[in-house]
């Protein structure tokens, strides 16, 4: 008999407060938008970019430059979830063309950023690289949010732009702390080793941890409750 497939916790380790890693219920003032909820992803990465920019010593640049990169991989990987996703559905062809653009992007971004992760903290070559960077990823977010994504909201109507915000914000569970549950012996792993190794996995690979997460409680519990009979019947025989 096949193993049983693991359960995705989004239980962080002792470190989360590290990595600044946030609950995915971000407090919004009725009525959520997807508008709102991209907006907000935008500022908080704006914001760790900014205190990046402003670090002097070497140990606050590396630790802000973990956080701005697996926020904003992260912020790839939702929209990559639920945006893009969208774009095609309700824009056609011009969203398939504003999906690849997008993907393009946050690609180029995040091997400039994985390329920062190996140049000396101290030096102007890695503030001068930060500066173009970021200067690149402002005028992308204000594209999107000041074009692509009300372009969108035209498209919907009020019930499913808080139904893609409420799923954006599911996504936010994904944080380099996320913890594997074994169903049977309830053993926890870390998925990521490291912020790096979160960075460089592939969107794919993303996409079916969080097809994992997205089983509900309810489901999880019957598994494990169907693996601890399977192994009972088995110490029988």
């Amino acid at each position: 008999m096949a193993a049983p497939s693991p359960a995705y916790s989004s239980q962080s380790s002792s470190d989360a407060s590290h990595h600044g890693a946030s609950s995915p219920s971000l407090p919004y003032d009725p009525p959520l938008t997807f508008s709102t909820v991209i907006d907000h992803d935008h500022n908080t990465i704006n914001k760790v970019a900014g205190r990046l920019l402003r670090a002097k010593a070497p140990q606050d640049r590396a630790r802000l430059l973990k956080e701005v990169t697996w926020r904003l991989v992260r912020h790839d990987v939702s929209e990559d979830i639920v945006m893009r996703p969208a774009f095609i559905e309700h824009l056609g062809d011009e969203g398939v063309h504003m999906a690849e653009h997008d993907r393009t992007d946050h690609e180029r971004a995040r091997s400039k950023l994985l390329a920062l992760f190996h140049v000396p903290l101290e030096g102007d070559q890695f503030l001068g690289a930060l500066r173009a960077l970021f200067a690149q990823l402002l005028e992308h977010m204000k594209v999107e949010s000041g074009q692509q994504i009300p372009h969108l909201e035209h498209m919907l109507d009020p019930e499913e732009s808080q139904r893609l915000g409420r799923e954006y914000l599911k996504t936010q569970r994904l944080t380099p702390d996320l913890q594997v549950v074994d169903k049977c012996t309830g053993a926890r792993r870390r998925v990521w080793s490291d912020v790096e190794d979160f960075a460089r996995t592939e969107l794919q690979r993303f996409k079916e941890i969080w097809d994992e997460l997205k089983l509900s409680d309810d489901q999880i519990d019957a598994e494990v409750e169907a693996c601890h009979r399977r192994r009972l019947h088995r110490g029988k025989l």
